[in-house]
């Protein structure tokens, strides 16, 4: 229905003025036609006329008025109708035969639509699509976003009707999204209501790789359902042997709690695991009651051969640091002359070391000088008072990374220099507070020649000058490292009664022991999945292990996580990892579809990077639409008692219908709309004013008027 009327004029304009101008007009035209007598009366009344018209049509366009048409529109309300995709449904048990049963429920329906409405139909599991097929492949539940989906459109639509077993797998309790609708929720209830009774581990969290002396945790979660109330026991299987029992109590009929395992690893090797739950009675499966996997245990003792060719304090102190750490494994050997040694001769070892320290240095062209540059093993030379002129021979380049080009007669004391907190090294990663305080080193004046990939990290003070003399340096080759201590005297700094100098000696030579028996390509980071595979429905767990340069668990460094489609050319998402303990660290990097991600880490600290690695994360369609299959008539009901619908247990399509026929917000309704027409944007009033014109012409010429 339409319908026009003048609502005023524009700018506002009285009435009177709107008279005023008519009789202008009119007066107007009759002074210019009063003064012909000549002309037929009916004929002189008739021009006025045309000329009083159109003079006061031009007039009033001038004023810009305008109109206010109504339109009312009826039609039929619209209902939106959402059906559950997930598949949960698709599971056959009593009664409800899957998606046969679920087919002929909505083809009830729709038979029994009213013609009254109209109605719009969508799917739904994770999200809201429209409507195409039912195929119950939907790997999550998520019914708050199904809420938000309406409250965002429920200016469109009168009600809306939603099939479901009302099971949620993802987001949020959705009752609390409801109570902000403003229109009413029909829910029918789709699905079993058969009880399982069942136990199932549905997860357990370990690292794959791990090394000797090292404690792991794994963490098993348990789910279970109908068994409030009782006991059952968690066990830990290694290599067929029960090594750990957990007790659990089930205080709800429905359940999920954590059991964690903690293991010690001692010997290197591959051990196999199970975590196992005895069945109970009524259980409706026992496959679930139990998860294997296998650990790989890495040795991770560090051999270490101490070669002293003189007697010094300084020697029993760095054996003493070496074999306080239960992770090094020392091999002493002290060179007497004429091939005789205290301790085992290192040419007959059987064992692979992993770093030689020498405390001086053999004569040159000697057997065991030989023998030493043959060695592909990491070299740390300390200096010891007697071998300074050896230091003379550019021979022994390979072992000490640097030689004496010139040397000095005298023995200097000499004082550590404080070195610049800018230089980012992993051996000066120590407190150095109270450097000038430090018992004195001796060494003798000359001037030290290094290899070109060589660094000097720690240089000396002499009569508090700075002398140029180097006390440590390192050299970081592309198959082993080498280091160089020019000074002793450092049994003096384990003697010290200042526990700040005693930790300076302990933490320098650690870092440095560390160091240099780590080879250069050791792989620093190492991060990999949690789990083999991750489902849609689950977060993805990336978890790294790092060890900085000296091959020592490294708690302060942050690692950067690029996440990418194997794929597809998308942009990565970043992450940063959280550290857990020692070396441990973890990011949870969110839920991801299915696919496989590719995964890039790089590990810094102060501006150094330490590791990079990759690894590749497979994510596959979810099960959590199969762990609960019981239908949730209590939350469906809540969702119809919360926006005023109703519950539609029975099927009864025609109570739904009257429903709807009765519901006050539900009811046919009219909507008016207004729209403005202006009467000078239409081209008419051109031709009407053109018309009076022509034919006040016309008639004036038939009675000869100009």
């Amino acid at each position: 229905m339409n319908c026009a009327f003048i609502q005023g004029f524009s700018p506002v304009f009285p009435i009177l003025a709107i008279v005023l101008l008519a009789l202008v007009s009119f007066f107007l035209a009759w002074w210019s036609y009063q003064h012909l007598s000549s002309v037929p009366q009916l004929k002189r009344y008739t021009l006025i006329t045309l000329r009083a018209a159109s003079l006061f049509i031009l007039l009033l366009l001038l004023l810009n008025p305008f109109f206010v048409r109504q339109n009312s529109d009826s039609d039929n309300p619209r209902i939106a109708v959402f059906i559950d995709n997930s598949q949960s449904l698709s599971v056959e048990r009593g009664e409800y035969s899957g998606l046969e049963s679920y087919s002929n429920i909505i083809a009830q329906f729709r038979s029994s639509e009213s013609s009254e409405f109209e109605y719009d139909y969508f799917l739904f599991d994770d999200e809201v699509s429209s409507f195409d097929e039912v195929t119950v492949d939907g790997f999550r539940t998520n019914l708050n976003s199904l809420i938000e989906f309406i409250r965002e459109r429920e200016t469109n639509y009168r009600a809306s009707v939603i099939f479901s077993d009302g099971i949620l797998t993802n987001g949020r309790n959705p009752v609390f999204a409801a109570q902000n609708l403003s229109i009413p929720l029909i829910t029918v209830p789709v699905g079993d209501t058969t009880a399982v009774r069942d136990i199932a581990i549905s997860n357990v969290d370990f690292i794959q790789t791990v090394y000797t002396q090292t404690r792991q945790t794994f963490t098993a979660e348990i789910q279970q359902q109908g068994f409030e109330g009782e006991e059952t026991t968690v066990q830990l299987f290694k290599d067929g042997e029960l090594t750990e029992t957990h007790s659990l109590t089930f205080s709800a009929e429905t359940s999920s709690q954590i059991v964690e395992f903690q293991q010690e690893f001692t010997e290197a090797g591959f051990f196999d695991f199970e975590i196992r739950i005895p069945p109970k009675d009524g259980e409706f499966t026992e496959q679930n009651n139990q998860s294997q996997f296998t650990i790989e245990v890495l040795e991770d003792k560090t051999n270490i051969l101490s070669l002293a060719f003189e007697i010094h304090p300084d020697i029993g102190s760095i054996r003493r640091l070496i074999a306080t750490d239960q992770q090094n494994e020392l091999f002493s050997s002290t060179y007497l002359g004429n091939n005789r040694f205290v301790g085992s001769n290192p040419q007959q070892l059987n064992e692979d070391m992993d770093l030689i320290v020498l405390h001086g240095l053999p004569a040159i062209n000697s057997s065991l000088f030989e023998w030493l540059n043959n060695q592909q093993v990491p070299i740390l030379y300390i200096a010891a008072p007697n071998t300074f002129r050896i230091l003379m021979s550019n021979q022994i380049t390979q072992l000490t990374a640097s030689y004496l080009s010139s040397i000095g007669n005298q023995q200097i004391d000499v004082q550590l220099e404080p070195f610049q907190s800018s230089v980012s090294h992993p051996v000066l990663e120590l407190q150095s507070a109270g450097i000038q305080r430090f018992p004195t080193l001796q060494t003798y004046r000359g001037q030290y020649q290094s290899s070109s990939l060589s660094q000097t990290l720690l240089t000396a003070n002499y009569r508090s000058i700075q002398s140029g003399l180097p006390v440590l340096i390192v050299e970081d080759a592309s198959t082993s490292r080498r280091a160089s201590v020019t000074a002793y005297g450092w049994y003096r700094f384990e003697q010290s009664q200042n526990p700040e100098t005693r930790q300076f000696f302990e933490q320098l030579f650690t870092n440095l022991i560390s160091w240099t028996s780590t080879s250069p390509d050791r792989e620093n980071l190492i991060i990999e999945p949690a789990k083999s595979i991750f489902s849609e429905n689950e977060p993805v767990e990336i978890r790294g292990t790092l060890f900085n340069e000296r091959g020592e668990p490294e708690p302060d460094a942050i690692i950067e996580l690029d996440v990418n489609y194997e794929d597809r050319d998308e942009e990565s998402s970043v992450y940063r990892m959280t550290h857990r303990q020692n070396e441990s660290y973890s990011a949870d990097i969110g839920n991801y579809p299915q696919g496989i991600y590719r995964v890039e880490a790089t590990a810094t600290k102060n501006n150094r990077t330490i590791g990079t690695a990759e690894t590749r994360v497979r994510v596959s369609q979810s099960s959590a639409e199969f762990l609960n299959t019981k239908r949730n008539d209590e939350l469906l009901r809540r969702l119809s008692e919360f926006t005023e619908g109703i519950f539609l247990q029975d099927y009864d399509m025609n109570r739904l219908n009257d429903f709807l026929q009765d519901s006050e917000s539900v009811q046919i309704s009219e909507e008016i709309s207004e729209e403005l027409v202006f009467i000078h944007h239409s081209a008419i009033w051109f031709f009407v004013v053109l018309f009076l014109l022509s034919v006040e012409w016309i008639l004036r010429r038939s009675v000869s008027l100009p």
